[in-house]
């Protein structure tokens, strides 16, 4: 029999194998069946859904054997619970200073994110894993600033910029923690003066972000102008063009994007296919240009190896991408392969979305 040893929760890392049944405390619920291979979702649910202190594991687990997908993601949830540190929930008491810890915090997810997906280019998916009803701030920077590093690597900014990039996405919505969490979280529509205050939080957080004293103009300017639009219709300043700093002009693809697709409590999530066609029709007046191609090359819709639901009712599993990146070559479940973007026969058969069903969530 293998040998077994007894670790804190805090020390799992993805690969590891359970070696006893892990119980839910306080109840006979089997959580984990021994000989699970951990992942990063289970071990993030262990520490902070289930409160599990510690596990016994494998001895014949060697940390030398996760692949750097797996670590990548290790990094990301990683990132998730310090964000959660920083920020706390949207239904706590409201920011009204940011200190060096917690900039300091801020610096060391960015090094790890940089890393991470510099690793792992197949984010979108991981993303999703990211979503709950629950979405709050915290949840929602991260997603950004992963989005906003992959289209950053589209680009070919360079590695300065690219720290630059994910410190400001981290931050862009910070603000919005100095805000009253009945206006943040209220379900319906906002009157005129909750709406005033919520167009504050880009103010806000710039000025938290100054009052720190370790910014840049840079970084702050991004937090600060992330809701302007390229044709000047957007706040606080009503900024256009190239007015808009261009570290500002990426996040703002990524914050649209992200809250397009995300749970909103006065509404559902657009489907991947709606969201991307609604960004690609706001180029050169919601958002620059040439940052949108970037997203749009950054960005597969549909990552190959995803399961997708088509507008007949099927399901498919993509097979590769096309230009088109709305109408991939697919295989549904009857073994047939079809190319939605050649093949002219199937000119009225579309994607309707990812089959979420098949995506772990991961509660927070």
């Amino acid at each position: 029999m293998a040998e077994m040893m007894k670790i804190n929760v805090e020390e799992l890392e993805s690969g590891m194998i359970v070696a006893e049944n892990i119980i839910e405390p306080g109840s006979e619920r089997v959580l984990l069946l021994k000989d699970t291979i951990l992942d990063s979702v289970m071990i993030f649910n262990l520490k902070e859904r289930y409160n599990i202190d510690t596990v016994y594991i494998k001895k014949t687990f060697s940390a030398s054997t996760v692949s750097d997908e797996m670590r990548a993601e290790i990094n990301i949830h990683q990132s998730l619970s310090t964000l959660k540190e920083v920020f706390g929930d949207d239904d706590g008491a409201p920011i009204t200073e940011f200190t060096n810890e917690a900039s300091q915090h801020i610096k060391n997810v960015t090094n790890d994110l940089i890393t991470s997906l510099y690793a792992d280019d197949n984010i979108l998916l991981k993303m999703h894993q990211l979503q709950s009803y629950d979405d709050y701030t915290y949840k929602h920077c991260l997603r950004v600033a992963m989005m906003s590093v992959t289209i950053g690597k589209s680009l070919g900014l360079p590695e300065n910029k690219m720290h630059d990039l994910c410190e400001a996405a981290l931050l862009h919505d910070l603000g919005k923690r100095t805000i009253d969490v009945d206006i943040i979280r209220k379900p319906g529509r906002l009157t005129d003066s909750e709406f005033a205050a919520v167009k504050k939080h880009p103010q806000n957080g710039y000025l938290l972000l100054r009052k720190n004293g370790r910014y840049t103009e840079e970084i702050m300017n991004a937090v600060l102008m992330h809701h302007e639009k390229y044709d000047g219709t957007g706040y606080p300043l009503g900024l256009k063009g190239e007015q808009i700093t261009y570290l500002a002009r990426i996040i703002t693809v990524a914050d649209v994007y992200d809250a397009l697709t995300s749970n909103r409590p006065y509404r559902q999530p657009w489907s991947v296919a709606e969201a991307e066609e609604f960004m690609m029709g706001g180029a050169n007046t919601h958002f620059d240009y040439d940052i949108i191609l970037a997203f749009l090359n950054a960005f597969a819709p549909f990552p190959v190896g995803s399961t997708v639901l088509l507008s007949d009712g099927r399901k498919a599993t993509v097979v590769s991408n096309n230009t088109n990146v709305l109408r991939p070559v697919i295989k549904t479940e009857d073994e047939e392969t079809i190319d939605l973007y050649n093949d002219f026969k199937y000119l009225t058969l579309s994607i309707k979305a990812l089959d979420k069903s098949e995506i772990k969530e991961i509660n927070v």
